[in-house]
This record gives C-alpha cells, sequence and structure tokens, in this order.
C-alpha cells in the first residue's frame, strides 16, 4: 500500500474509534508507522487529511449507490443494497467522529452536507420514480415532497439532542429511518418484497 492511503486507512480507524479531536497527527504517524515529516509531506495539516478522507468516503458511496441502481433486480432491492452499505459504514463508529466533523471541521462537513443535496436528492428521486413504474411504490406519492422529507429525517438521526449516543446507535438510527421510509411508500406488493428483503438482512 502507498504511503498516502496508508495514512488515509490508519487515521480513519483511528477517528471512528476515537472522534477526530482526540487523535493527532502524531497517533497518526505512529500508526502508520513513519516519521511526522513524512506525514506533513504528504497532509499539510490535520485538517487536509480530515477533507481527504471525506472525499474519498463520498466517492466510494456513490460509487456504490451507482453500482446498487444498475444492478438491482427492483427499487425495492435497491434500498435493501444500500441498507447493508450502510450496515457497513456505520458499524463500529464512534458518534463522537460526527460531532467532531461538525464542529471542528467544517469544510470537510460541507462536502458531506453537499453530497446529500446533490447526489443522494437525485439518486433518491430516481429510486422513487422506478419505484412508481414497477407498482412497488404508491403511485400517488409527491416525489419531491417524499425526496426531501426522507433526507431531512436521514439528517436528524445526526442530531444528538434529539437521538443521544448513549441509547441510541447511529447504525440502528439509520436502519430504522430507511425501513420506516420503504414501509411507508410501498403497495402492498411492495410491502411484500420489503418481507423478502429484511429476512434476506437480517439473515
Amino acid at each position: 500500500m502507498e504511503t498516502p492511503d496508508l495514512i488515509l486507512v490508519k487515521s480513519f480507524e483511528q477517528f471512528k474509534k476515537y472522534g477526530i479531536r482526540s487523535v493527532t497527527m502524531d497517533d497518526v504517524a505512529a500508526q502508520c508507522g513513519i516519521s511526522k515529516k513524512t506525514l506533513y509531506q504528504h497532509f499539510a495539516d490535520k485538517d487536509t487529511l480530515v477533507g481527504t478522507i471525506m472525499d474519498h468516503m463520498i466517492h466510494k458511496s456513490e460509487e456504490q449507490c451507482c453500482r446498487y441502481q444498475h444492478q438491482s433486480d427492483n427499487a425495492i432491492h435497491e434500498i435493501f443494497q444500500s441498507l447493508v452499505m450502510l450496515r457497513e459504514m456505520f458499524e463500529g463508529v464512534n458518534p463522537v467522529m460526527i460531532y467532531d466533523l461538525h464542529k471542528y471541521h467544517q469544510a470537510a462537513y460541507k462536502k458531506l452536507d453537499d453530497h446529500k443535496q446533490r447526489f443522494l436528492c437525485d439518486i433518491t428521486r430516481k429510486n422513487l420514480e422506478r419505484g412508481i413504474a414497477e407498482g412497488l411504490f404508491r403511485p400517488e406519492i409527491n416525489v419531491e415532497i417524499i425526496t426531501l422529507l426522507h433526507l431531512q429525517h436521514i439528517a436528524i438521526t445526526f442530531e444528538q439532542e434529539s437521538f443521544p449516543r448513549q441509547k441510541f446507535s447511529l447504525l440502528e438510527l439509520q436502519m430504522e429511518v430507511m425501513l420506516h421510509y420503504v414501509y411507508g411508500i410501498a403497495t402492498a406488493r411492495g410491502v411484500k418484497m420489503i418481507e423478502k428483503y429484511r429476512k434476506q438482512l437480517l439473515s
């Protein structure tokens, strides 16, 4: 593994486990087995490192979502594939990492917000249109309203005041929001499809 990639992998592991603020550049260098000078040759500061990690996360997420969009059997299958991705993404993540990102690395957090406003909005809308065409989602729903409402529901799960992390894990919240969403828009045929994929997900 090339040094920049090693730095990104090791630092992200540390951020997920301990949060961003509590992990120093000295800690990152030690985890990578490199000098601090070498670390700074690749990343000018911690903010640059966090921003690069966010770029990689967003790029990977968008690639996977596009793959699911084209390879899934139907709109509900596409949603459940994204649930598997969410489980992999948020499992073991210390919620402090999201808090630190928002409070101390606003440029990187803005990238995440832009990703939601641009990419997630578009792919959610297309999934809704697909599901309606396939007879799996109710045809009378207002696609634009439901798209925006769903994205707001996702955003709310990151608010620790509403959902304290000592009581709810981020993974649990994301899974519940997605299931609540898809059940709410499904036709009777769609509900049967949800039950099928839900059993597969939980098995």
